[in-house]
């Protein structure tokens, strides 16, 4: 079996990380805060264990926007980009933006749950077409 290894990093490259274990979900969020805080129409997150995760350059380089009180968004302060997120009630989890991987995507695990979430708060002229599930809330 080959060792499952992947990598990202933000725009300006003070941010890298490696990742050795696939990810157990990956979902589309369209509630209005990841909109508002990426600027895009929904913000995909793929979630990781966290001791797969680990920061090789730039752990110091990030800085922490707590948008609620119980999930902490991490930033580059350099470029800004918006690289995990950490939820205080799934504390053995990592969230990463699915865009900072490289290469843009990742190899799918075949337990890995994917969807559309808080699929109701999401800008009402976006059509969505695919066959993800779309669920109100995050499960």
């Amino acid at each position: 079996m080959s060792e499952f290894k992947l990598t990202g990093g933000c725009l300006c490259g003070n941010v890298r990380y490696t990742i050795t274990k696939p990810a157990i979900d990956t979902h589309h969020c369209h509630c209005s805060i990841c909109r508002r805080i990426t600027g895009a129409l929904f913000l995909t997150l793929s979630i990781f264990p966290r001791d797969a995760f680990t920061y090789e350059k730039g752990k110091t380089p990030l800085s922490t926007y707590s948008s609620s009180a119980k999930l902490h968004r991490n930033f580059c302060k350099n470029c800004g980009a918006h690289v995990t997120l950490d939820l205080d009630a799934y504390p053995d989890q990592i969230w990463v933006t699915t865009g900072t991987i490289d290469n843009g995507a990742h190899p799918g695990h075949p337990k890995e749950v994917y969807r559309h979430a808080f699929f109701t708060s999401k800008v009402p002229w976006l059509e969505i077409k695919d066959d993800l599930p779309k669920v109100e809330g995050f499960k």
